[in-house]
């Protein structure tokens, strides 16, 4: 009995002390998973590689077809809102619209299956709701295609709301 109250001791004090060097090692391990809605619908999961690093999937309806981008994102914080980051990144994407069930803007008659590929670019601002493992974000994510007929998709925005843990 002892052995289980000194257990539950030593981890009550553990969670509620509060200790800058444990909350900046928070983001070390820090992977969340979100819903992503804007021109686009889908989902993301991101996980941090350092305190500032993180690698992000994404999966998302567009047109009728799917398009997955899988970037890496260097994250930076605003001094002067506790909270709220920006972030830069890179990286790439694949997608594909299958024939009669997909209307992808540079076809006028889907006769035939499409996919696209090539580099993406993000910026965006992330926020952590009240020091919870909530996280909300805004983002632009150029891309441009290796596709004679896509070339450059610049409109791709989204708010996505993530879980951490």
């Amino acid at each position: 009995m002892m052995k289980h109250l000194f257990v539950a001791a030593i981890l009550s004090v553990a969670f509620f002390t509060d200790i800058p060097a444990a909350k900046a090692q928070l983001k070390a391990y820090n992977t969340s998973i979100g819903i992503r809605g804007g021109t686009s619908v889908g989902g993301s999961v991101k996980r941090f590689v350092t305190d500032r690093d993180a690698v992000e999937l994404m999966v998302y309806t567009r047109w009728k077809g799917w398009v997955g981008n899988l970037l890496y994102e260097r994250h930076m914080d605003i001094r002067e809102f506790e909270g709220l980051e920006w972030y830069v990144g890179a990286g790439g994407h694949y997608g594909m619209w299958k024939v009669g069930k997909s209307e992808p803007p540079w076809v006028y008659k889907a006769t035939e299956d499409y996919a696209a590929y090539g580099l993406d670019l993000i910026v965006g601002l992330d926020y952590n709701i009240d020091h919870s493992n909530w996280f909300i974000s805004l983002d632009w994510k150029p891309s441009y295609n290796f596709q004679d007929f896509t070339n450059l998709w610049w409109d791709e925005t989204a708010f996505t709301l993530r879980y951490s843990f």
